[in-house]
């Protein structure tokens, strides 16, 4: 090889080792690390708002912790942890939690889907149902258990009255004294105050199927039923796969509508009123950050299987 063709072939090299660049003129290494750059305020923030409380939180849990003053805090290992796992009053509040889950994801998920589809095209009106919709979700939990509280009022409540001007019960009802009735009612009250987020974000995953799609499902000859079973719910996996994660989420650490319709009875306790009634009712801090870490776990594995699972399910 000639001098000259090495130089030839030198020079080629370098020019594909360098980054490339774009119309501007700019190059992905410095467009990449010009993004790190932007979003590492919120990563920072995000640990250490998060990741130190988590921390703290792990460390008490391993911890026999008092507030007398002057008596030591000393570690104890996993005793906090199997000590609420063969707790009976924490397996039924982790009984009843679940039972809130399914019951109001459920729900959450169907009105949801039917409100998204409901709202997505635009009609004479569209703005005033949005705003009707986003009504329930903006209340404060505490304003929307007062609220069916009175609903479920013995002695005046809007429910009996219906129910008996509709011969469909004889005499008022205490619904909360029926352990029957009481999760899955407490369970409704916290879906009706969800459901609208679930709603806009199926909404917004609705928006975003291209309708070409359905005009030629259409022209194949596809029903309405049909393009909705293989245009819709494949293409809207992600939305739901969000939805369901945020209402697993927010089910598990229900506490406010409990609180405001049945206080702290047995038969309603969830998972974060246990916490509560452990580390504040009791000062039991160590038993109450481990059920807590549990729960915090239960929630983590419970997002990253529908993340998974709906990841599978549209390969």
């Amino acid at each position: 090889m000639t001098p000259s063709e090495t130089r030839q072939v030198v020079a080629r090299a370098s020019v594909e080792d360098r980054p490339r660049r774009d119309q501007g003129g700019r190059s992905e290494l410095t467009e990449g690390k010009l993004g790190w750059l932007f979003v590492s305020p919120v990563v920072v923030f995000i640990v250490v708002l998060v990741g130190y409380p988590l921390i703290l939180a792990f460390q008490t849990s391993v911890q026999s912790v008092s507030l007398f003053p002057g008596a030591p805090t000393h570690f104890i290992g996993l005793s906090n942890y199997t000590d609420v796992l063969s707790d009976q009053q924490t397996i039924s509040a982790a009984l009843h939690t679940a039972e809130y889950w399914i019951i109001a994801v459920t729900v959450e998920l169907g009105i949801g889907l039917a409100a998204a589809l409901a709202l997505r095209h635009p009609f004479r009106g569209r703005g005033v149902m949005l705003a009707l919709l986003v009504l329930p979700w903006a209340l404060p939990p505490v304003v929307s258990g007062l609220l069916w509280s009175r609903i479920f009022d013995p002695s005046s409540g809007w429910l009996n009255g219906v129910l008996l001007q509709l011969n469909l019960i004889d005499h008022y009802h205490v619904w909360f004294n029926d352990p029957a009735a009481t999760i899955p009612l407490i369970a409704v009250v916290h879906a009706w105050g969800l459901v609208p987020l679930v709603a806009l974000i199926l909404l917004g995953g609705l928006q975003g199927i291209s309708s070409e799609l359905y005009e030629a499902a259409a022209l194949d000859g596809a029903s309405s039923f049909g393009a909705f079973r293989s245009i819709t719910l494949p293409l809207l996996q992600p939305s739901i796969a969000a939805a369901l994660t945020i209402g697993t989420i927010v089910s598990f650490a229900i506490f406010d509508v409990i609180y405001v319709l049945t206080g702290t009875a047995r038969d309603s306790r969830s998972v974060m009123v246990q916490i509560y009634l452990t580390s504040f009712a009791n000062l039991d801090f160590g038993h109450g950050v481990a059920i807590a870490v549990l729960l915090a776990i239960a929630s983590l594995f419970m997002s990253g299987f529908y993340l998974l699972a709906f990841r599978q399910a549209g390969r």
